[in-house]
């Protein structure tokens, strides 16, 4: 049993100075930052530099972003599987190496079909083991009072990502070209893996804590160590009614948020908003993106994480209203603000009601299913509303769809047969060895 914490710092109970489970908070934070940022919220930067190197079209040469969701439907499991057998610093260490030589390689590329591999190849399978898969895992592992809320910080990383490394890699490119960039995001990648080596622990156990920063309740022979709960079958994932309604859930919730990112800029330009203004309905967005994560996490521990899931639709479908109906730019600009700020709450709150349907054991497996399961719904949405738009020569029709989808979230959030008060779960979750 390791009864310190790396550095020399000490774990207290919760009614202590110290619980270093926020320190994994901040890790999470800082890791999903670097790494959603690099692989996916700074590709649109490249997408011109890589169709001009290559010859390609731009449709070709959005393609990156498309093989790492098609890819996920292999990874994201196999990366669920990993993380409840080994230690979790060995999984992120594992996903910190996978970046750093995918984007070398990206730097070496002297093909666009190299490009399209490596990031189908690299994208998933960093993105989940060193970022979503792995980071929420640790905040699941370690917390049960405030988890929607340590979910939402950690996860507050890859809303702030794009706002900070899109002017960042822009600035790159000009003056060190698309490879030097690529290049210093290797680098970025190595500067992860001290600390995640230093800092991960995989379970309180391991530091002689339960979740929260609780004691362990001490017995006569030692601490009392909850007893080991059986696996779930991936069968029995499969075919929970859990795992669908979340996915059901949340994924309809995504759907017309990822159409409304991407089709922004073009919504409020038609509108007759004048392209530097339209950005900023992007950046409200990003930025309510952000704070929804907070809000909806601190609001799961009062009401519970189905209520503050259906408070987030609720705020996304009045927003839906406001863009179809709202024509001044000042009401287009906060409907954007309250739409990424419900559109932002659903992340976190995804992942906590994945660890309340299934504890801490299965979460991993559990998420790795998921991201299968809500493909469909976050590369849809896009394509029908420009399909509609194309069509109808407006997208009015497409952000009423939205609205009827967001309520049917809604519903089956309502009908989701979670509790929303637990006894406390066990504490389990990684390798059933000792794994710091």
């Amino acid at each position: 049993m390791n009864s310190s914490a790396p550095g020399g710092l000490q774990p207290e109970n919760r009614n202590g100075k110290f619980f270093y489970g926020w320190v994994l908070v901040g890790l999470g934070f800082v890791v999903q930052f670097v790494v959603m940022g690099t692989m996916i919220q700074s590709f649109p930067v490249f997408l011109l530099p890589l169709a001009e190197e290559f010859g390609t079209s731009r449709a070709e040469a959005a393609l990156p972003t498309v093989a790492i969701m098609g890819a996920g439907l292999i990874f994201s499991p196999m990366i669920g599987m990993a993380v409840t057998r080994f230690p979790i610093r060995n999984v992120m260490l594992f996903g910190a190496a996978v970046m750093i030589a995918g984007f070398y390689l990206l730097s070496q590329a002297t093909a666009f079909w190299q490009i399209v591999l490596i990031y189908g190849i690299a994208g998933p399978t960093a993105m989940s083991a060193l970022g979503a898969i792995s980071c929420n895992s640790l905040m699941v592992n370690w917390f049960e009072r405030k988890r929607a809320m340590a979910l939402g910080i950690a996860m507050m990383g890859m809303s702030i990502s794009g706002a900070v490394l899109i002017p960042l890699s822009t600035w790159g490119l000009e003056h060190w070209g698309w490879r030097g960039v690529y290049e210093a995001f290797a680098l970025s990648g190595l500067a992860l893996m001290p600390l995640i080596a230093w800092f991960v622990v995989t379970r309180p156990s391991d530091m002689g804590l339960a979740q929260d920063g609780d004691a362990i309740p001490a017995t006569p022979d030692g601490p009392a160590l909850a007893a080991p709960i059986p696996l779930r079958s991936v069968r029995a994932l499969l075919f929970s009614p859990i795992l669908w309604g979340v996915a059901a859930a949340c994924g309809l919730g995504f759907f017309g948020g990822i159409a409304v990112m991407n089709h922004g800029m073009a919504f409020a330009v038609d509108r007759g908003i004048a392209p530097m203004h339209a950005a900023g309905l992007l950046s409200a967005i990003s930025v309510g993106a952000a704070l929804g994560k907070l809000v909806f996490g601190g609001l799961s521990d009062r009401v519970g994480e189905k209520g503050a899931l259906g408070a987030a639709l609720a705020v996304e479908f009045v927003a839906l209203i406001g863009l179809w109906g709202a024509e001044a730019y000042t009401a287009l600009l906060g409907a954007a603000g309250a739409f990424g700020l419900g559109m932002g709450g659903i992340s976190p709150l995804q992942a906590a009601l994945l660890a309340r349907g299934f504890g801490a054991r299965d979460f991993g497996r559990a998420m790795g299913l998921l991201g299968p399961v809500t493909i469909p719904f976050t590369i849809g949405g896009p394509p029908l509303a420009g399909w509609i738009f194309d069509t109808e020569g407006s997208y009015d029709l497409a952000l009423v769809i939205f609205m009827v989808t967001t309520a049917i979230a809604g519903v089956i959030c309502w009908r989701l047969p979670l509790t929303e008060s637990p006894s406390k779960e066990p504490e389990a979750s990684g390798s059933p060895t000792r794994a710091t």
